[in-house]
């Protein structure tokens, strides 16, 4: 569990990094403004996002399913890693349009991030067999 929470708050804090980051380059000097990339790209950052959430659940359910907790961490990496595409996307905007709304998307995928925090409920489902009323062990449901 510590090492998830330590994964999770190092990719939470990348996404930090991105905005400092930013803040300290240059802007290019070619670049113009584009309201329609900018929307596209933060419609782009809310559907990736809102995507990472059925990816690790599927993930933590199959790994429920199989009684691995390894797996457990697998999906919560997976869907870590897909919400922080959300952030590249500002970083692509930053450096494409110069657009000074980019850090918009950080903050989409930092949410995301946030929402993904990991749970330990997830970790004990996946280690033990529940029993049933009758005391036989039965798969979780």
């Amino acid at each position: 569990m510590r090492t998830m929470r330590t994964l999770w708050l190092a990719l939470l804090m990348s996404l930090v990094m991105y905005y400092v980051f930013t803040l300290l380059a240059d802007r290019p000097p070619n670049a113009a403004p584009n309201n329609t990339v900018f929307l596209v790209l933060v419609c782009a950052a809310v559907v990736i996002t809102l995507i990472s959430f059925p990816i690790k659940n599927a993930l933590v359910k199959k790994a429920i399913d199989r009684q691995q907790p390894p797996l457990v961490q697998q999906a919560y990496v997976v869907g870590w890693a897909v919400a922080e595409v959300g952030g590249l996307l500002g970083i692509l905007d930053f450096y494409l349009t110069g657009d000074r709304y980019y850090y918009v998307m950080l903050i989409i995928a930092g949410c995301g991030q946030l929402l993904h925090f990991p749970k330990r409920e997830h970790l004990v489902n996946a280690s033990f067999k529940r029993s049933g009323p009758s005391g036989i062990w039965q798969e979780p449901t």
